[in-house]
């Protein structure tokens, strides 16, 4: 073997050193490679690079980035809506509503990932569905297609973003290709599959019948193939999204950048708020893209996307991706009438709208006279504010005059809906406008109960405030009274034990408050002189005592500097959610949080199996949860539109925030599964009272009887 080696007197054949002695030039071939295409193929690669650059310029640069914020929230609210419904449409308000309140940087990062990803989405439409309908046609393009998708997938990510970066660079550009590369895989396979799902007989009948291949492609193979081709869309935007962290690293920008950055600089603040808006623009695209049928969560549906890129077609049987695999809905007992609006129920609903306008009405008033009671704490120059402010003013109602009159809308919009026979949403009825009306009653509620500012010594709650405490004790007293008589009854029996659930959901959200009342709610790091009223009074009495001789006015010039240097803030204050010098709404969260709490237990079935009083339980839980959300909602958003800088609302807030969407959850465990009974001539309706349903139904309360349909 001595014939082999370069130097006799070099290592051994089976030394581990010679193998630097037959070196295979790989890396070399691959470099002059790329350097023979850089130099002579420039063109091809400015031609294959220019759709994404004009897609990307257009979409992101020249449309989502030179509109303003709002404008991107309103057009995503439309498609929202059109694609899917109100309630996914109002979600995806208020979720890039918060990304835009993040910050600046943060919107512009937000727009920049929306761009991305649709530029990526659109791209994989564009060139997968062509290559899906020619390999479902054609065997020897799949023949060819087949393998080219798996060695795709196969190789890991972090392999094909290498020739990107060669001949395109770190950017956006070779991003977007690596995204594309990665994502594209699963729409080919499931358009192919779905071309060729198509029944043979169908398509012979249409070619029988004269149609052309390009009719039979367009009327028969696409449209029976919709399904797949739009599960294969969904979950191309998916794997899209799953890529943004790994697209940063090429420097695509958006929230994964600034993900990326924040773990480079182990900063805490700037990685909790991107990953906030990379969570909620998750979200948001997801409700978007996914079915109606669908009931995972995220997590889930990335997760199974994942799992199922090799084998797409294993989510066609799934009804999160494919809307066709759903169970057929039962229409076996869909022929009854929903009950009809009996006399009472009409006047409890009018009831419940009147407070609600009484609100309305009470947002045109005064709110705050003598001072501001919350802007204070962070705008040192509303303090010793004298005058009288409404409730959308800074000063005065600020976001608590605003939340209520979005819960007043909803309260007058669920009884119009049911007094119309007419609803666009399963929550526009009895308990969605008593839970709006809970939730508004807390929330001015808590206007008037939360502590002033000491630096507003001469306010004074305005007559608006207190009328409507009374308009919201109304609509909610009314609406009490319509779940407690109304024609509702669970879609199907509940189980006859208690529910584990609710009660821990319940426990949870009490543990949760307690833990938001003993945190931070304002940390006021301006520093610099602020004059208390005990400060000024103790420097009019050192005046005093000087202008009636008792003391010499030199002696109370250095009193007086003694005073005010007692007034200079050189460190944090920090105050928590039971301070007295705070609001206090640290204490009332856990105060609503019990009482909703209790709510939940009941709609688990601790007081008892009656459907009614379950129903109720819920409802009450749900209406406090929203109100202790609402309320520090309310309270975060009143001191962002007026804090000084370094003047913040604290983590205690969130908690309780988290608080109220706990109790939310406990309610609506079992809630969300009551509707409008049917009734079925002589037959009678569950939970409904024999006196308020007409056309000859009865009923008897938390019995199981026919009269309630699904």
């Amino acid at each position: 073997m001595t014939f082999l080696m370069q130097d006799e007197s070099g290592p051994g054949i089976l030394d581990d050193e010679v193998l630097d002695e037959y070196l295979i030039p790989f890396g070399s071939w691959i470099e002059e490679s790329v350097n023979w295409t850089t130099l002579n193929l420039g063109g091809l690669l400015d031609a294959i690079a220019w759709p994404f650059e004009f897609l990307l310029e257009n979409i992101v640069d020249n449309f989502l980035l030179s509109i303003p914020w709002l404008v991107v929230v309103g057009i995503m609210f439309a498609i929202a809506w059109l694609v899917r419904n109100l309630t996914v449409a109002t979600g995806t308000a208020l979720g890039l509503i918060v990304c835009g309140l993040l910050g600046q940087e943060f919107w512009v990062q937000t727009a920049r990932t929306i761009g991305f990803i649709v530029v990526a989405v659109i791209v994989c439409v564009v060139i997968g569905i062509p290559l899906g309908i020619l390999s479902g046609r054609f065997d020897g393009v799949w023949k060819v297609m087949r393998p080219t998708l798996d060695a795709m997938q196969v190789i890991h990510a972090f392999v094909y973003l290498l020739p990107f970066v060669y001949f395109w660079g770190v950017g956006r550009v070779s991003a977007t290709m690596a995204t594309m590369v990665f994502a594209l895989p699963p729409l080919i396979r499931l358009t192919n599959l779905g071309i060729r799902g198509v029944p043979e007989d169908v398509v012979e009948a249409s070619r029988a019948y004269g149609a052309t291949e390009l009719r039979v492609l367009r009327d028969v193979q696409l449209p029976l193939a919709r399904p797949a081709i739009m599960t294969g869309i969904n979950q191309t935007l998916l794997l899209a999204f799953s890529m943004l962290g790994i697209a940063a690293i090429l420097g695509a920008g958006g929230l994964g950048a600034l993900l990326f950055r924040a773990l480079g600089q182990q900063d805490v603040n700037l990685a909790a708020a991107a990953g906030l808006g990379f969570f909620l623009l998750a979200v948001i695209l997801d409700r978007i893209s996914q079915t109606e049928a669908g009931s995972k969560n995220l997590f889930s549906r990335m997760s199974a996307a994942w799992k199922a890129r090799s084998r797409p077609e294993e989510l066609l049987s799934d009804p999160d991706f494919n809307p066709a695999a759903a169970p057929a809905p039962d229409t076996s007992a869909t022929d009854g009438a929903i009950a009809p609006i009996t006399s009472r129920e009409r006047l409890l609903i009018m009831a419940s709208a009147t407070g609600a306008v009484i609100v309305l009405v009470s947002l045109l008033l005064t709110w705050a006279s003598g001072g501001a009671p919350f802007s204070s704490y962070a705008r040192r120059d509303d303090a010793d504010l004298v005058g009288d402010y409404g409730a959308f003013a800074a000063e005065g109602g600020s976001w608590f005059g605003i939340i209520a009159a979005l819960l007043a809308g909803v309260v007058i919009l669920s009884g119009v809906v049911t007094l119309v026979g007419r609803s666009a949403s399963r929550w526009l009825s009895a308990d969605g406008a008593t839970l709006a009306a809970i939730a508004m009653l807390v929330t001015v509620g808590s206007y008037l109960i939360g502590r002033p500012s000491a630096l507003a010594p001469e306010y004074s709650p305005g007559a608006g405030a207190w009328l409507a405490v009374a308009g919201a004790v109304v609509a909610t007293a009314a609406g009490l009274g319509w779940v407690a008589t109304g024609p509702y009854g669970p879609r199907r029996p509940l189980r006859q034990r208690v529910m584990v659930g609710p009660v821990l959901l319940g426990v949870t959200a009490v543990l949760v408050a307690v833990v938001s009342m003993l945190s931070m709610w304002h940390l006021d790091e301006r520093g610099g002189v602020v004059m208390t009223p005990e400060i000024e009074a103790e420097i009019d009495d050192i005046k005093a005592l000087a202008a009636s001789g008792e003391m010499d006015p030199g002696v109370a010039a250095t009193e007086i500097q003694v005073v005010r240097a007692k007034a200079q803030q050189d460190e944090r204050i920090v105050l928590d959610g039971m301070s007295r010098d705070g609001t206090g709404f640290g204490v009332w969260a856990v105060v609503f949080s019990v009482g909703a709490a209790l709510g939940a237990a009941v709609a688990a079935g601790v007081s008892g199996m009656g459907d009614r009083r379950r129903w109720i339980g819920g409802v009450v839980a749900m209406g406090l949860g929203v109100g202790v959300t609402a309320m520090s909602v309310a309270y975060v958003a009143t001191l962002v539109r007026v804090a000084d800088r370094n003047y913040f609302s604290g983590v205690g807030a969130m908690f309780a925030m988290f608080a109220g969407l706990f109790l939310v959850s406990a309610g609506s465990s079992v809630v969300r599964g009551f509707e409008r009974v049917k009734v079925y001539g002589e037959v009678t309706a569950e939970l409904t009272p024999p006196e308020s349903v007409s056309g000859g139904a009865s009923a008897l309360p938390d019995t199981e009887t026919a009269g309630v349909a699904s």
